[in-house]
């Protein structure tokens, strides 16, 4: 029997000096530039981040205000910044945000996610992967072991073949005996289980 393929692929990451322009700036000066609205996004978003690094509670907040507030632009610079904060709390949102958004755009999300999973958010990453449960190709660069076995044990659920470009095999396969203890429910109302 002929099954469905998925082939993941990974690029190598350089190694780059992720040193933020704010790291020498106080946290107030700092929320100045991000409340600033008449400051164009692309110089508030560095700003964003570095408060996310530093775990400024406020954050969640003011990411979900940019997330809901029409602009793509926007909710794009909410998931980065979400994903910068890498808090439990920052992937409920991520997970939330998931399922409210368009289709189209879920894949942002995914990838996200992706690159943040740990054991406690394996079951909503596992409903939300169903979607890439298709023939084609999926760069995983980035992804935790823990999101590349969540996605191999849905996908042999679903009997799509994974082919590993990525060189993530070993590590990921010992993971999926993880992900297999979490219960996947095959009902028709799993969206809302992505709600934390």
């Amino acid at each position: 029997m002929n099954h469905p393929r998925l082939r993941l692929h990974s690029r190598p990451q350089p190694d780059v000096d992720r040193t933020s322009l704010h790291a020498q700036t106080s946290s107030a000066q700092l929320w100045e530039l991000v409340r600033d609205k008449k400051k164009h996004l692309l110089l508030r978003e560095p700003a964003m981040i570095e408060l996310a690094r530093r775990n400024e509670l406020e954050m969640l907040e003011f990411c979900e205000k940019l997330a809901v507030s029409g602009d793509f632009d926007e909710w794009l610079a909410s998931i980065r910044a979400l994903a910068a904060l890498r808090t439990k709390e920052a992937v409920d949102r991520l997970v939330m945000l998931y399922a409210q958004c368009y289709s189209e755009d879920r894949m942002i999300i995914i990838d996200v996610v992706g690159r943040l999973l740990t054991a406690e958010h394996i079951h909503p990453f596992s409903i939300m992967t169903r979607q890439l449960a298709k023939p084609g190709e999926l760069d995983v660069t980035g992804w935790t072991s823990v999101a590349i076995g969540t996605l191999k044990n849905v996908f042999k659920r679903l009997g799509v073949e994974i082919v590993d470009d990525a060189g993530t095999g070993q590590e990921a396969s010992k993971l999926e005996a993880l992900a297999n203890q979490e219960l996947v429910p095959e009902s028709e109302h799993e969206e809302s289980l992505l709600q934390p």
